[in-house]
């Protein structure tokens, strides 16, 4: 089995804490290097750990700012300060729209964009990308990295009517969103808490639960200690900048 890790860069739910930018992860395998997600702030701890020229691509999963808006931002970088043209990345079709409104010649001059859906299926250098449409007011799309027989599954933002078993596959390790308090539970707002997300790793046979996308001012341990709670034998971490998670 390859190696196949998954760092976070930003965590923090709905808009950037004092110590997190939002959703933005690195997928890597020892030969590529995929962007998942650019929330607001994020290139500055992307450049902590490997170059604007190493990323072998880019995929965001919707079109909420909170995991997108980093990429005007990109665009300047790579159009002006690296001077790297033609760089691959894939997202919703609401997603397209938001960034052409904000900055059309993002997807001219730099990025060259495909569209994707629940249905695609995306290859990054050695690393394969599927993908599940999940319980979320827009587009929203979970995503399964795998390569040689490594998993990992991220479900981007979710309500509890969407399981990473619509993937049909184990997954070695869920970074999974639990924005939610205990007390949130089943009020009906589109995301979950930290028992549910364990509920949906203990799904996939997971190994490693990485609970994430926790608003600002919140306590992540009280995410923990509710995911604690739920039939999940494998180990319960808590995503923080800069942490690597490795299969």
């Amino acid at each position: 089995m390859a190696e196949l890790s998954i760092t976070v860069l930003g965590c923090s739910g709905t808009y950037s804490s004092s110590s997190s930018s939002c959703s933005s992860y690195l997928v890597r395998s020892s030969t590529t290097v995929v962007l998942v997600d650019a929330g607001p702030g994020s290139s500055i701890e992307l450049q902590r750990h490997v170059s604007l020229h190493d990323v072998d691509g880019i995929i965001i999963s919707h079109e909420h700012a909170d995991h997108w808006s980093e990429m005007p931002s990109l665009y300047h970088a790579y159009r002006w300060g690296v001077e790297r043209h033609h760089v691959p990345a894939w997202g919703t079709a609401g997603t397209k729209r938001l960034i052409d409104f904000v900055n059309p010649e993002a997807t001219e001059f730099v990025f060259d964009w495909t569209t994707i859906d629940e249905s695609s299926a995306v290859t990054v250098g050695d690393i394969g990308f599927t993908f599940s449409r999940t319980d979320h007011p827009v587009e929203t799309l979970a995503m399964r990295a795998e390569c040689d027989g490594a998993a990992i599954v991220y479900s981007s933002d979710t309500g509890p009517g969407w399981s990473p078993e619509s993937f049909g596959q184990p997954a070695n390790i869920v970074v999974h969103e639990a924005s939610l308090t205990a007390d949130l539970e089943d009020q009906g707002i589109p995301h979950v808490t930290g028992a549910q997300a364990a509920v949906n790793a203990a799904a996939v046979d997971a190994d490693l639960l990485v609970l994430t996308h926790v608003p600002p001012g919140e306590d992540p341990e009280e995410r923990r200690t509710h995911a604690l709670r739920a039939d999940f034998s494998g180990r319960i971490d808590i995503a923080a900048p800069g942490r690597t998670f490795s299969v």
